[in-house]
C-alpha cells in the first residue's frame, strides 16, 4: 500500500478507560453490558479497554492490603469484551494479582484464545513490557501498558507473573507553618522505570507507525486531581516516541493536556464498571468501602449495581484517527453510565452531552487546552496537529 493510500484511508481507534464485566454472576447475558455501544465501539478499526477483572477460575485471593474479592470471575463474561468489539486490553492494574499467579495467566489465556491482545502483563517482566501491534490498511499501532498503583506483588519480574510498573516514590513537605495543615505531597516515578518505559516506546517506534501508551496511574475520586508524577510520565513518554497517552484508576474522567501536538488524557473515566458494594464480602474482608470517611456522596435508590460519587456517570471514549505520519486528530465522544454501569455514548442534541462536557472543559483550560465541538465529537487536536 502506498503513502498516499494509506493517506486517503486513515486507520480508527477507539480507546475507552475501566471495564469490569461480571453479567454473569448476575444471573444475565455477558453481551448485555456493551448493548447500547458495541456498534459504535465496531466502527473503530482497532478498539481498547482497561480490564479490571481476572477472567478465572483459578488462584485464589491474595489476602494483602488493598486486594478485592469481587476481582476474580468467570471466564465466560470474556463474552462481554467480544461482543463489545475490543481487539487490545490492558490488564495493567492494581487488580491484576488479586488472586496470584495462576489467575492472572489464565485471564491473558482467555483473552488470547478470543482473538484479543492482551498488554501490559504477563509471565515475566518481559512479556509484560511487550507490545501489542495491530497492523490495519497498511498502517501499523502500538500499544503498551503499564501500572503505578501497585499493591504488593502485583509487579512483573524475571520468572515472576505480573504487570509492567511505573512505580512511584511518595514523600511529604510541610507547606504551611500551622502544624497539622494538610502537607505537599511530592510523587517522584522510579527511574528504573521511566528508562524501561522509554526503551519500550524507542523499540515500539523502529517497529510500528503509531505507538499509543495507557498507564493505570491518579487519584480516584477525586475530581480533577492531577498527581505530581503524572504529567512528568506522560510527557516522557511523548519525548520517547508515543503518539498519545490515556490514563485510568481514578473512576471519573480528568482533564486532558497538549503536549508537543500530542494528547495526554490523564483519566478516562469507568466505561463499563460493575461493581458489587451491594454484595456481602467473604469473611476477613474489609467490609466497609475505601475512603468511607472522607466521601461526600450517599448512595442513591436503585444504584446498587453502580453505586458512588454522581461524577462516575460521566464517561469518555477517544477517538484517535492515525495514517502513516502518525496521529492525524484525536477526539471523545461523550459517554453516561446508567444504573446498571452500562455505558451509552450521547449525541450533542442529547442534554446529557453537555452535562458531560461541562464537567470535563475546566479541568482541560487549567491544562491549557481548548475543546472544540464537531458534530457528535469533541475535539481536543485538530488535523495535522504536530509534524514529525
Amino acid at each position: 500500500m502506498t503513502a498516499q493510500t494509506s493517506s486517503s484511508n486513515p486507520v480508527t481507534i477507539h480507546l475507552v478507560g475501566d471495564v469490569g464485566p461480571r453479567r454473569i454472576e448476575y444471573g444475565e447475558e455477558p453481551e448485555s453490558l456493551f448493548a447500547m455501544v458495541h456498534q459504535k465501539v465496531k466502527e473503530a478499526d482497532i478498539a481498547f479497554c482497561q480490564l479490571e477483572r481476572n477472567f478465572s477460575t483459578g488462584g485464589c485471593l491474595q489476602y494483602r492490603r488493598d486486594n478485592t474479592w469481587y476481582g476474580r470471575v468467570r471466564p465466560e463474561n470474556v463474552k462481554s469484551l467480544v461482543f463489545g468489539g475490543f481487539n487490545v486490553v490492558s490488564h495493567a492494574s492494581n487488580r491484576c494479582f488479586n488472586y496470584g499467579p495462576e489467575s492472572l495467566l489464565e485471564t491473558i489465556d482467555v483473552l488470547r484464545s478470543n482473538n484479543m491482545q492482551a498488554v501490559g502483563v504477563g509471565k515475566d517482566i518481559a512479556e509484560a513490557r511487550n507490545p501489542a501491534i495491530l497492523e490495519r490498511k497498511g498502517i501499523k499501532v502500538g500499544f503498551l501498558a503499564y501500572c503505578s498503583v501497585l499493591p504488593a506483588e502485583s509487579e512483573a519480574r524475571e520468572e515472576k507473573p505480573g504487570c509492567a510498573p511505573m512505580r512511584i516514590s511518595t514523600y511529604y513537605e510541610s507547606n504551611d507553618y500551622a502544624p497539622g495543615m494538610p502537607p505537599r505531597t511530592i510523587t517522584i516515578p522510579l527511574e528504573e522505570d521511566v528508562l524501561a518505559m522509554e526503551d519500550d516506546i524507542r523499540k515500539l517506534r523502529k517497529r510500528a507507525d503509531v505507538a499509543i501508551v495507557s498507564v493505570h496511574w491518579g487519584m480516584h475520586h477525586m475530581p480533577g486531581a492531577i498527581a505530581m508524577y503524572q504529567p512528568k510520565v506522560g510527557r516522557l513518554a511523548i519525548d520517547a516516541g508515543a503518539d498519545l497517552v490515556v490514563g485510568h484508576h481514578d473512576h471519573i474522567i480528568k482533564g486532558i493536556e497538549v503536549y508537543k501536538g500530542r494528547a495526554i488524557f490523564y483519566g478516562l473515566g469507568n466505561f463499563a464498571q460493575e461493581t458489587p458494594w451491594h454484595e456481602k464480602p467473604p469473611k476477613g474482608m474489609r467490609s466497609e468501602r475505601t475512603q468511607a470517611k472522607y466521601r461526600k456522596w450517599k448512595d442513591e435508590p436503585g444504584w446498587q449495581r453502580y453505586s458512588g460519587s454522581p461524577d462516575q456517570r460521566y464517561s469518555m471514549m477517544v477517538k484517535c484517527t492515525v495514517n502513516k505520519r502518525g496521529v492525524q486528530k484525536v477526539s471523545f465522544l461523550p459517554v453516561w453510565i446508567n444504573q446498571r454501569a452500562e455505558p451509552e455514548v450521547v449525541s450533542r442534541s442529547d442534554s446529557r452531552f453537555e452535562e458531560v462536557l461541562h464537567y470535563v472543559d475546566p479541568w482541560c483550560k487549567e491544562l491549557g487546552t481548548a475543546l472544540t465541538i464537531e458534530g457528535d465529537e469533541v475535539v481536543v487536536c485538530g488535523p495535522n496537529s504536530r509534524k514529525r
